[in-house]
């Protein structure tokens, strides 16, 4: 099956939006960086990003989860004319920086609201990158 990371990005951030609602705080967290980092990856692709035969990012530094990739993102996206995605963004660091793929194995009092709600709005900017890709033509 081919890669999509836009449907996964969407996917991810309506099951996210679902868990939020019932009061699944971890797992909703879990996807909203998942979202956000599929989102990035679907500009990322549309600006020259290599794929490996499997899907996965050819470049190390781009087979990596939002917690790390927000930056990759900024830096890639800079060097190929892609300031009108990053200038989407929000100026301060990355509010991913204390989000883990690995917290999949956390208790889940470990999320809180606060934490929540920080990383739902980074995924909605992510969400507007990747729309504005859209309207520009450059993601399908």
């Amino acid at each position: 099956m081919p890669v999509d990371f836009r449907d996964a990005a969407e996917r991810h951030y309506e099951d996210a939006g679902y868990l939020l609602a019932d009061d699944r705080l971890a797992d909703a967290d879990h996807l909203f960086g998942l979202s956000g980092e599929c989102a990035l990856k679907a500009v990322m692709l549309s600006l020259g990003m290599a794929l490996r035969p499997d899907g996965a990012p050819a470049d190390g530094h781009h087979r990596v989860h939002i917690n790390k990739l927000w930056t990759e993102f900024i830096t890639f996206a800079n060097d190929r004319s892609g300031a009108h995605y990053t200038s989407r963004m929000p100026d301060a660091s990355n509010p991913f920086d204390d989000w883990d793929v690995n917290q999949r194995y956390h208790h889940r009092s470990g999320i809180t609201s606060e934490v929540i709600e920080k990383h739902r709005q980074a995924t909605i900017k992510t969400r507007q990158v990747l729309e504005t890709a859209v309207l520009n033509g450059d993601v399908i």
